[in-house]
């Protein structure tokens, strides 16, 4: 489960021509880093009703199973409750986006991940967010192969 909050369950996908809009910035805007190592960004997100979940991910070209670098954020539903928050928290997010990964370019060494959540403030918003190296195509791939029961019980057993 992608999500923040247990609570979030069965959402709706984020409107695909903004997640390719997005994907499409990243990649022009750290094209020489990208074909340096190889690698492309995609982008993943959910609308629960709990929270709005973005992923971005920076992926292998060469090899699906090459450690992707991931950057999980998430807002609170009153972030995206009427059209003007949801534009200022679109904006926001990709700033952010940016921010991470402009950090982790600027070193070769960088190996500073975030497996749990963490609050961070950007222009007065709270957002949370996680860094791992997830690679979120192929656990949905196996959430898909294993199919809704498997999903209902995780759910189950996260909530003990």
């Amino acid at each position: 489960m992608f999500a923040r909050k247990s609570s979030s369950k069965k959402g709706k996908s984020v409107p695909q021509d903004w997640l390719e809009s997005f994907s499409r910035l990243l990649n022009e805007s750290y094209k020489t880093e990208s074909e340096e190592q190889n690698r492309y960004f995609d982008v993943y997100g959910q609308i629960y009703k709990e929270e709005l979940l973005l992923v971005v991910s920076w992926l292998s070209e060469k090899d699906e199973y090459a450690a992707p670098i991931a950057c999980f954020l998430s807002c609170e539903p009153e972030q995206m409750n009427d059209e003007k928050k949801v534009k200022e928290t679109q904006a926001n997010f990709i700033e952010v986006v940016g921010l991470f990964f402009d950090e982790i370019f600027s070193s070769e060494e960088w190996n500073e991940f975030e497996p749990n959540w963490q609050e961070v403030q950007y222009k007065q918003q709270n957002y949370f967010f996680k860094i791992s190296r997830e690679n979120i195509n192929l656990t949905l791939d196996a959430n898909k192969l294993l199919g809704d029961e498997f999903l209902e019980e995780e759910d189950e057993s996260t909530n003990h």
